[in-house]
């Protein structure tokens, strides 16, 4: 009997593997971004602010590179090479960071900054949010918001009342990634041990735009089920 059990077993572990891999694919490479970290709609006339930015590579991974901001309108507002931005006068214009790949390629991000005479306060916590969308053959799905937690380097994470898991997912794990497709270089909040309706998590010392997706891992089997986008 003991080799009939241990067939059951292997045959058991070979359904949660297909399971989870059903509707995946196996290709870690993603297009290159680069993300203004602390963007800003508003500044005023002789203000100040200083902007940063961080490129991910392809595997999602941050880089350390030269950074190129520039200003579509010099006479609104100006921005040094090291992304200090600065209020001249009353208007608009567009602030841009970018990079160039090693294939000569470039890749921007661009913000449009209003310089006004008014007071503006851009200190307030930021929120993305999201939805969750299943990519196995189990349930998954459910919104979720994601704020800077006032006074503090954490961030609340808030899983919404729609969300459902199924119980059947082997070791589900929760993370935070630039690669919607690998946990390398990840954030893993922890074991998923809610499966239904709303509850929360507190991630601490991470900033708002550190992270492009939640992703949910099948980590026994080191696969993913599902993943999230966090948009602005």
């Amino acid at each position: 009997m003991k080799p009939l059990k241990t067939i059951s077993f292997l045959f058991f572990t070979s359904l949660l593997i297909l399971s989870c891999v059903e509707n995946d694919f196996i290709n870690d490479l993603i297009d290159e971004r680069i993300s203004i970290n602390n963007p800003i709609d508003e500044i005023q006339i002789n203000d100040t602010y200083q902007l940063n930015a961080t490129f991910f590579n392809n595997v999602g991974q941050e880089e350390q590179v030269t950074l190129n901001w520039s200003s579509s309108n010099a006479a609104v507002a100006t921005i040094d090479n090291q992304g200090l931005l600065s209020a001249i006068s009353e208007g608009t214009a567009n602030i841009g960071v970018s990079v160039t790949l090693e294939d000569g390629s470039t890749i921007s991000e661009t913000k449009e900054i209003t310089v006004t005479t008014e007071a503006v306060d851009n200190g307030g916590p930021v929120s993305k949010s999201g939805m969750i969308i299943s990519t196995s053959s189990y349930t998954l799905t459910g919104d979720f918001t994601i704020s800077e937690i006032e006074n503090s380097q954490n961030l609340d994470l808030q899983i919404e009342g729609n969300y459902q898991a199924s119980t059947s997912l082997p070791g589900l794990y929760l993370y935070l990634s630039n690669n919607p497709n690998s946990i390398s270089g990840a954030l893993e909040v922890g074991a998923v041990q809610v499966f239904n309706g709303a509850h929360s998590y507190t991630i601490p010392e991470t900033a708002i735009n550190d992270y492009k997706y939640l992703l949910y891992w099948c980590k026994p089997f080191s696969v993913k089920v599902g993943h999230g986008e966090i948009n602005d």
